[in-house]
Order: structure tokens, then sequence, then C-alpha cells
């Protein structure tokens, strides 16, 4: 620290080094700003008071909703081992954002007075007394004098508390806008597409390079039973976006579509539900999104962007609105709504073949018709035609397209330079904000099929062209790693990375499976109850605050990241809803042994496929299956050829009595029991329907945005560059945004 202020005589004191000796709750909550301090937080610590000893004071320092970054010798925090949960390790130096003028003026005081001081108040109190004063300003009153001035008159200041008084309350100001900084970190989330929980090196599989993936779970925690909230990408990022089951914003299917299928469409996102962009935005981040959004794009018009990421709390959009899809790739077969197209096209088929017949026959004279009703009966067959042609028949103009913010950048996309675009936008997306604090989704495209892989890592992996996929993604993630520590923010970052679900199994052409492996889990994509539709890989990161290669096999699930991320911010998540995700900040320090979740039910769509229940007492993890999907063909594990398994109808078997595992000794879900071989079948059954019906009480009604209508490609909504419909662009790859 700093020496005493002139005029200042302060008593010889031991080099001054701020200790915590507690925490005390405060009320008052930091308000957002744009000033920020480089210091990290003990997250576990957040919405506390910290209470600090300086050495030879006679009382402590006192912040409000201050969680002291451990800053140790080197630079970087550490997180609480062996002591109390946010005391600084032995030897640790003072935080960052006590510096300066304010430091010095700390010490010259340290002998005589304790200063209490946060966002909102400031106080001066001995260790035998807590006053508080009034909001914003410096009183010290009722301090614990020492001997030699006890005789003193307490109605007044020592001489030597002047200086004091006077400069932090000139500093009480700016301490307001930067304490809220100190609080934040950088926000980092990675998700896969489609990849399987089995496809990585930490989770496994010996055969596929995960080298930097691996890396981050060695650096981090990992979450060995971490869940999506459903089996099909826009529902489970839907649920992952607003920390709540999707069908609670009718981003669900209720029979028939189980995913947005165009960017022309109206479904989409509500207006009205609050993502963690939203509340980190109002907390003073930048928010940025690079790759997949997939939750629609507009409602009424071309340009009204409902549904966009700017309209959800992204202040920075760089990627595909849709997602990646066989008809991306020109030298594909068709995926979007194939099965329909397939039936337009037979039906225009015949149309066209009975049109034929009538003009051949009237031309013969075999029939008396007049040219005109031919002619009239030809153009509506046309007509026809061009009314789902005309969506159809250009896919991948209309879906696969690129967009900076609200701007169409690509039409269609040029895909084998699609990664290294979405790498650049992150890595500068990073270094833009590197002063944050910021929030970066990188919502990758990999490892979704076409599987568009750069020749670099063609052929290399021992799993085909899936696998060459994996190990792109894989260099990647590796890439923005490097990226947040060439620029010094591995220490203040929080990092994350999952898959929206399990993989596609279904995904496979006559040579080699295209989808991912799921490891022991039975199962995939699509398959809202089996653990390998739905289980995932959890990899956080947050050196020196998260425990390095600690290993969690409590459950979680996708939607407790918002939760997470906003109490990190120091953020409120929403009261005027139900929010199903739980924060996972003790969970991952090691604070609390359990999970808050006791029951977690998975929907395949609007149906109630299967639940899990956590019996902490026991530590038996039980499931419930109320449905299972039929496999096709009989005895495989997946629905070949009908591209993922259907929720409900013929496709699916309904259990009564259902099924039942133990997950805790058969994750697999391979051994069904039963009450001969479970004394407490029934019990358990009974349990969990009991807690499926408290559940059920928690829904209500909302607009389907997967209906018929809001599915339906519209021209007047799709995002276009140039005139409609004649939309062609192509992007500058070295564009890049000031």
């Amino acid at each position: 620290m700093g020496r005493g202020q002139p005029g200042i005589r302060p008593r010889a004191a031991p080099k001054a080094r701020l200790r915590t000796v507690g925490y005390a709750r405060s009320p008052v909550r930091p308000r957002p700003s744009q000033t920020r301090s480089p210091a990290s937080v003990c997250s576990g610590c957040l919405g506390k008071t910290a209470l600090l000893d300086l050495p030879g004071a006679s009382g402590v320092l006192l912040i409000p909703h201050l969680s002291f970054s451990n800053v140790s010798r080197s630079g970087a925090p550490s997180l609480p081992g062996a002591g109390a949960p946010g005391h600084l390790a032995e030897g640790a130096v003072r935080p960052r954002w006590a510096s300066g003028r304010l430091t010095q003026a700390l010490k010259a005081s340290a002998p005589h007075r304790t200063l209490r001081f946060g966002v909102n108040s400031a106080k001066v109190v001995g260790r035998r007394g807590l006053d508080q004063f009034s909001q914003r300003n410096l009183i010290l009153a009722k301090p614990r004098l020492s001997q030699r001035n006890r005789k003193q008159p307490r109605s007044r200041l020592p001489r030597d508390c002047g200086p004091l008084v006077l400069m932090v309350g000139l500093l009480l100001r700016t301490c307001e806008l930067t304490a809220a900084g100190a609080l934040q970190p950088n926000i980092l989330l990675i998700m896969a597409d489609d990849l399987g929980i089995g496809d990585l090196g930490c989770y496994g599989n010996s055969t596929l390079r995960t080298p930097h993936i691996d890396r981050l779970a060695e650096e981090g925690v990992r979450l060995t039973q971490h869940l999506a909230a459903a089996p099909l990408c826009t529902p489970s990022r839907a649920a992952f976006l607003t920390g709540r089951h999707s069908f609670r914003s009718g981003m669900d299917a209720s029979d028939g579509y189980r995913a947005l299928q165009w960017n022309g469409g109206s479904g989409g996102l509500p207006e009205n539900e609050t993502t963690f962009a939203r509340i980190l935005q109002q907390q003073g981040y930048a928010t940025g999104l690079i790759g997949k959004w997939h939750q629609g794009v507009n409602c009424e018009s071309r340009v009204d962007h409902c549904h966009h990421p700017l309209n959800h709390g992204f202040d920075y959009f760089y990627g595909m609105p849709f997602t990646l899809v066989n008809d991306c790739h020109p030298d594909r077969p068709p995926e979007v709504d194939a099965a329909t197209r397939a039936k337009l096209w037979r039906y225009t088929q015949m149309l066209a073949l009975g049109m034929l017949t009538v003009a051949a026959s009237k031309a013969c004279g075999l029939i008396s018709v007049s040219w005109k009703a031919v002619t009239g009966a030809a153009g509506l067959v046309f007509l026809f035609f061009a009314s789902w042609y005309a969506s159809f028949g250009f896919v991948r103009r209309w879906n696969c397209i690129l967009m900076r913010n609200h701007d169409v950048t690509e039409q269609p996309m040029v895909l084998e330079r699609t990664a290294s675009l979405m790498l650049k936008e992150a890595v500068s997306y990073i270094e833009r904000n590197k002063h944050g604090p910021f929030l970066l989704f990188v919502s990758l495209l990999h490892v979704h099929i076409p599987l568009v892989t750069t020749k670099e890592f063609l052929g290399e992996s021992q799993h085909g062209l899936y696998g060459d996929n994996v190990e792109e993604m894989d260099w990647l993630v590796g890439e923005i790693l490097n990226a947040v520590e060439e620029n010094g923010l591995k220490n203040t970052t929080f990092t994350y990375f999952t898959s929206d679900h399990g993989g596609h199994l279904e995904a496979r052409d006559e040579h080699s499976q295209l989808g991912g492996w799921n490891g022991i889990y039975r199962g995939g994509k699509g398959m809202g109850g089996w653990e390998g539709g739905i289980r995932v890989p959890g990899i956080f990161r947050w050196p020196g605050l998260l425990p390095a290669g600690r290993v969690i096999h409590e459950p979680t699930s996708l939607m407790d990241v918002f939760p997470t991320v906003v109490q990190l911010a120091g953020g409120q998540v929403p009261q005027d809803r139900v929010i199903d995700g739980r924060s996972l900040v003790p969970l991952l320090q090691g604070a609390a042994e359990h999970s808050e979740h006791e029951f977690l039910f998975h929907y395949c769509g609007k149906h109630l496929h299967a639940a899990r229940w956590h019996d902490k007492d026991s530590g038996r993890l039980w499931k419930v299956h109320y449905m299972t999907p039929r496999f096709h063909p009989e005895g495989a594990g997946a629905c070949y050829g009908q591209g993922v398994c259907p929720c409900s109808g013929e496709g699916v078997t309904q259990h009564n009595p259902p099924l039942l595992f133990e997950l805790s000794r058969d994750p697999s879900e391979a051994r069904p029991l039963t009450p001969g071989s479970e004394p407490l079948y029934h019990a358990v059954v009974a349990r969990v329907g009991q807690a499926v019906e408290e559940h059920r009480e928690t829904l209500s009604p909302v607009p389907p945005q997967f209906s018929l209508s809001n599915i339906l490609w519209k021209p007047w909504l799709q995002p276009c560059c140039g005139i409609f419909p004649f939309c062609s662009c192509t992007q500058d790859e070295d564009h890049r945004e000031t």
C-alpha cells in the first residue's frame, strides 16, 4: 500500500494487508455500470458483504455486495481451499480495485479507524458496534479508540480523520461506479450442435482426438449427469436461453413440427420471454452471439425482427439465423420437411400426367372439352407446383444464409469458409470487448450434418467424416480459448462447454455413420426420455475460483445455466414466471453437496416421456418412463429411415405400469425393475407420480410457435439481401465490425 497522506501522522503499524474475517448479508445491490475493473470475484460470495481486516486497525472493512478475487502474487485469483469460503490465502495481495489514493488513505487511517464503505453506503464502525448511516455519505461514529486516544470526547472526530473523510467522500462516487464491475466475470458459453457425450476424450472416448476440450475439463469442473431440456435443437436452445422448459413459451411441438423449418416462418422465441442475454445486458455487459440461432427471425414483416437475437438481449450477432441442413450442400439429399416435399412432388407429377392425358385426348378428339378449360386446368396445376416449389425448390437460398446484426451478408452462404468466418468473428469480439465484461455465446455449427469440414481435417480421424468434423470442432474451441488467454482474460472468464442434445443416431449414409456416439447411454437425438438423447457434456472453467479437475455426478440441466450466469453478473432471475433452472454456483464451488433438483422432467414435444427422482437421503437415482419410442427395425437402437423417432402416436409405446430404472446402478437403462426385483417399485412410482402432478400444476397454455400457420414459409418474411426474390450476395471475408 502507499504511504500516508501529507499532514497525517499515522502510528507505526505492520505492513498492511487485507484479510477477510467474515461475511454479512447486505440488502444493497450494486448498480450496473459501464466502468469495469479487471478484478474477478469469488462467486460463492455473491450477494454478501465482505468484512476485511486491516492489521493494526480497530475495526473491519465492510464492502456490501463485494466478494474479493483472491489475487495471488502471480495475478491469478485463487479459490478458497482449506479455509472458509472467500478467505484470502496466506500471502495474497490486496484486490486490484483497492488501489491508488483510496489505498493510501486506508493505510493512513488503519491504526485508528476501520472504514466501512460500499456501493450505496459508507460507514465506519468499531468491532463492538454496527451503526448504519445515510446513503452515499461517509460518517465516522463510535470508533474504537486506542488507549492513547481513549480520553478524547467520543462526539469529536480525531484530527487525523479529516483528510480521510474528505478523500473517501470524493472517491465514493468512483467506488460506486466500479464496485459492480469488480463482481462481474466475462462469460463465454460454447455450445456444439448434435455432439454425442461419448465423442469427447474427457467422457471416455479413446479414438477421437479432442485435446482442447479435454484440457478445459482438466482445468475446470466436469458434470457427468448434465441434461438437455429437450432432444431437438430449437426447443433445447429455447430452454437454455430462458431457463425454463420450452413448452412454457410455446417453443415445442404439440403433435406436428418439432423445430422451426424456415427463416421465412413467423414462429419463434416470443418477445415477452427473458433470456440471460437480456438480463446481462441490463447489468452492463456487452452481449454477443456468434453462430447458430434457430429461434426465428420475423413476425409480420421482413424488417420487424421480432424473434431476432438483437431483440432478445444480444447487442451483436453474426451467424446463421437458421441451422445447417443437408439442403445447404448442393450435393446432399434434401432434409427440410423431406417427407412433405416428396408427397408434393408426387402430387404434382400425378396432376401433370393427368393434364397431359386430357390434352392428348382433346387433341385426338376423344373428349369434348374446350381448349380454354384445358388451359385453365393446366394453369391451376402450374400454380400448385409454383406454390410449393418457390419454397422447397430454393431451400439453400432461403435458409442457408449469414447475417451480421440485421443485415444479410451471404445468401446463400459458402460452406467451405463458414468455419473460418465464425472463428474470426469470435476472436474479434473477444478482442474488441476485452476491457469487458462481456457475454459471448458461441453457438457452433459443428457437428450437425452435412458435416462441412475443411481440407486440413479431412481424412485425419479414425471415424470418417463425422470424426473429422469433431476434431475440427475441438480445434475451433482451442482457438477461441487461446484468444481468451492471449488477451489476458483466462482468469477473469467463466467458460462453459456443452451440446444442445445427444448425437444423431439416424444420420448415416451407405458408407458410414454421420451422427454422434452417445457412449453407454441408450437412444439419441429426438428421444426425450432415453439418456442418449438428453445427456450432454457439461464443462465449466474459472481458474482459481472453480476447483480444477473436479467431477460432479449430480443431476443438472442446461436450464441451470440461465440462473447461474445471471447470479454471476449480479442480476436477478425474473420473479413473474416459472424458472425451471437452478443456480449451479454452490455446486460448482463445492459449497453444496447436492444439486437443487430433486426431480427433473423429460419431454418429447408436449408429451412427458420420463421423470427422474434423486433421492438425496439414500443417494439412489430413479427414472420412470411413461412412453418410449418404437425403434425401427425392431431390435435396433434408433428409428432408422425416419429421421428421428416420433414423440407420440403409433411410433411410441405407452407403459402402464411405467418402466422403472435405477440410474445409479444401471445408467445404460438396460435392466427395467419390477415389483418382484425391487421392493420399492410401487413407492418410487407413486412418489414420482405425485411430483409429476405437482409439476403439471405449474403449466399454463401459451400460443404455439410451431403451429402450421407459424411454420409455413411466407415470402414477405424472408430475410433477403437485394430485391426479393433475387436475393444474392457474398460478403467480403476481411470485413470487420468496428
